[in-house]
């Protein structure tokens, strides 16, 4: 075997070694930019990934970055990358495999083998963390009320590790494929893992400066327009709304569409407004509008809506986050 083949057959071997290693979890947040975060991503074949809910803070982050990894025998992996608005240092960064993020069933059983295989993958970044810092800080055991149940599998642990005093690391598992209905309490199946980096320093620093009043009166004031021309069905007037470039490409089928799915008898008032950021580095104005009617903190049910710069509505969107009564686990 020549030199150059010995060679490709190393790199080859340890690859496969340690394919953790290879996933580039990035745990100290410190030495990484966003910019390298996207670029990272794309080069491990990725997919960016739209947010299905909108996530609100009010200690200046913007709406984070969503990626697609594919994973083998576990669910595939969404990463989250959280940054502030002002100058999109990152805040924190989210790994999650959770069955329900692909599975529409509301009762998940899986296979023996597949919670196996979830805490093989769990070991190992366990074991890698503790590699790189030590035994956790705390670990837990057996913490939620499934523990209590008897099980084939069962499986739940948390550890958190500090390696300096601005960046804390969370693993945790639960794994159950306990079901059980009584009355109106259900308790069901959990396979899910999550691995939190975070960046504590960000505690520290000042929110971004919010919209100006004169500008979110502005917005407001063509949200209420806008939401009239579509309750009384009048699409001349809702296009006049949208940016030129996109006006004439909406269809009247996509505003019926966007009629139905808005329940006119019942009024919204502004909750929240910020900043999207895209990839390409263009910036949009956000607002999040809930339902006068409902209570619940923060709302569960809210109205989406993206301004481009001149003021023109790119995106409406109805958003409906109330809670799954059939999962016992709530964990963030």
């Amino acid at each position: 075997m020549n030199k150059n083949a010995l060679k490709t057959l190393i790199i080859i071997l340890l690859f496969i070694s340690n394919p953790l290693q290879a996933q580039e979890f990035d745990f100290d947040i410190h030495k990484i930019s966003l910019k390298d975060c996207i670029k990272k991503e794309k080069e491990l074949g990725s997919k960016e990934t739209p947010l299905t809910t909108t996530y609100v803070s009010f200690k200046g982050e913007a709406q984070p970055f969503k990626f697609l990894r594919k994973e083998k025998k576990i669910p595939d992996l969404y990463v989250y990358y959280f940054f502030t608005k002002k100058d999109s240092i990152l805040s924190y960064i989210l790994y999650e495999w959770d069955v329900a993020n692909f599975e529409k069933k509301r009762i998940i059983k899986k296979p023996v083998r597949f919670g196996k295989a979830f805490i093989r993958k769990y070991q190992k970044i366990k074991n890698l963390i503790t590699e790189k810092y030590g035994k956790p800080k705390s670990l837990k055991k057996n913490y939620s009320n499934l523990a209590q149940y008897k099980q084939k599998l069962f499986f739940e642990e948390n550890a958190v590790w500090q390696p300096n005093d601005s960046t804390e690391i969370e693993l945790y598992i639960t794994i159950s494929n306990y079901y059980e209905k009584k009355g109106g309490m259900t308790i069901s199946p959990i396979h899910r893992m999550r691995l939190y980096i975070r960046n504590l320093s960000i505690k520290n620093q000042q929110p971004s400066p919010k919209i100006s009043q004169e500008k979110l009166a502005k917005l407001d004031s063509i949200v209420t327009d806008f939401y009239k021309a579509l309750e009384t069905k009048d699409l001349d007037k809702a296009r006049s709304f949208l940016p030129d470039a996109i006006k004439d490409k909406v269809t009247d089928e996509q505003f019926t569409s966007l009629i139905n799915s808005i329940d006119f008898t019942r009024k919204i008032e502004l909750y929240y407004s910020g900043i999207k950021m895209t990839l390409d580095g263009n910036i949009f104005t956000m607002l999040l509008y809930k339902f006068t009617d409902n209570n619940s903190n923060p709302p569960n049910e809210m109205v989406r809506i993206i301004f481009d710069k001149q003021n023109k509505i790119l995106a409406v969107q109805t958003l409906n986050n109330k809670p799954d009564t059939n999962n016992e686990e709530n964990k963030n």
